[in-house]
């Protein structure tokens, strides 16, 4: 593998995927783990720094990590307006997201957090001036802990404010917004079958995409419908240090 390389960087290739978005981004839907900070109208130098920042007030350090290092963070270059960070292993969910609101204050921009949990569903953090403003997951479930306490329907109107000169279609926010209730869903409701691709419900947002509404991997068509881009290359990688 190149070593400059994408967001593809690491994947694994399955059956249990469709083909095109197997080959596309490399990821299998089982057991598939992600979590990538999108900055917006920040570069990666800046964001690093600002991490720097962060970590050295927490008595940490950033180091740089080579590939053989998998506790380690890897920042691509900013393409579009957009900053993409991979997270590190672990799911720390304090510090890491402590860590990304500090960008967002030190440079006054918008960004995300978006994941995918064991290729169940994905769902996001939205945040502006420093603080979360929205969430959304796409299963929603009692007791979920990723966001306590917070509503997690995802509000497409707050999503497109954050991001004016986008110009997103709220239409097609609502459309990726799109959740289940798996507490109010029958045993015997299509949607459990996951061949079954012709439910209404599960159909993709735009023309083009690549997953159902309601599949985990639609995360990577509302990565494109936000204009990230998925070719940009990595530009470090790095992990922290207690001092």
């Amino acid at each position: 593998m190149a070593a400059v390389i994408g967001w593809r960087a690491g994947a694994r290739e399955g059956e249990d995927a469709p083909v095109s978005i197997a080959y596309r981004y490399g990821v299998m839907r089982m057991g598939y783990f992600t979590r990538r900070n999108l900055f917006h109208g920040v570069g990666h130098q800046q964001v690093y720094d600002a991490l720097a920042e962060f970590w050295e007030g927490e008595r940490h350090t950033l180091v740089p990590a080579d590939r053989e290092t998998r506790d380690a963070y890897t920042l691509y270059e900013q393409r579009g307006g957009w900053t993409v960070l991979e997270w590190n292993i672990g799911w720390e969910w304090d510090l890491r997201r402590r860590a990304q609101f500090h960008v967002s204050r030190a440079y006054d921009c918008p960004g995300l957090l978006t994941f995918v949990h064991d290729g169940d569903f994905w769902a996001y953090e939205l945040f502006h001036h420093g603080e979360a403003v929205d969430h959304f997951i796409q299963w929603v479930y009692p007791g979920q802990s990723w966001f306590p306490g917070r509503p997690i329907d995802g509000r497409p109107e707050l999503l497109v404010a954050q991001f004016p000169a986008l110009k997103l279609n709220v239409e097609h926010a609502r459309g990726y917004l799109s959740s289940i209730r798996l507490d109010e869903l029958p045993e015997d409701d299509p949607l459990w079958d996951d061949e079954d691709d012709e439910d209404p419900r599960a159909q993709p947002v735009r023309e083009g995409d690549e997953a159902g509404r309601l599949d985990a991997l639609a995360v990577f068509d509302f990565w494109r419908y936000l204009g990230v881009d998925p070719e940009a290359p990595a530009w470090r990688r790095f992990t922290t240090e207690g001092v």
